[in-house]
């Protein structure tokens, strides 16, 4: 019998600390999946947050307000399977309807220097899912970028 839903701390997730780099309009996967079946690193989590760690070697045209990459949850809905992807680097598309979020630049972030963006809070089915980034940013997000999640509201079971 199910308990309460309630907030909740929980310990971050990191899904990835060592992305490809990405030229604009590719995708990237992290490397470790968002459980949220019983048992997996997300379980009893019904929504989440998410930090996109990156840095860029040119940051032409990447200011305040710029959307630096696009947030995808692709749900492995037979539980290994996803759905067919296209990630051709630069002419990258994922499923419309896997989309959850943007990363957004407050301001200019410096060359070279890790930037730190946020996503908004994500509402989770018990479902294996695969997370992309899809770079928007115009330029080049270089090697080993970071995506953590981290569970915000979960169900007491």
């Amino acid at each position: 019998m199910a308990g309460d839903i309630f907030n909740k701390e929980r310990a971050i997730v990191t899904l990835t600390s060592s992305g490809a780099s990405l030229t604009n309009n590719s995708a990237g996967s992290a490397g470790t999946d968002l459980d949220a079946r019983a048992s997996g690193n997300f379980d009893n989590d019904l929504s989440c947050n998410f930090e996109l760690i990156c840095q860029w070697a040119t940051i032409t045209g990447i200011a305040g307000n710029t959307v630096v990459a696009e947030l995808y949850l692709i749900p492995k809905t037979d539980g290994t399977n996803a759905p067919d992807l296209e990630t051709t680097a630069g002419s990258s598309r994922l499923p419309a309807n896997a989309f959850v979020g943007i990363f957004e630049a407050q301001k200019a972030p410096t060359a070279n220097t890790n930037a730190r963006f946020i996503s908004p809070t994500v509402y989770l089915n018990p479902l294996l899912y695969t997370a992309y980034i899809l770079n928007r940013s115009g330029q080049t997000i270089t090697a080993n970028w970071t995506l953590k999640a981290v569970g915000a509201r979960g169900q007491y079971s």
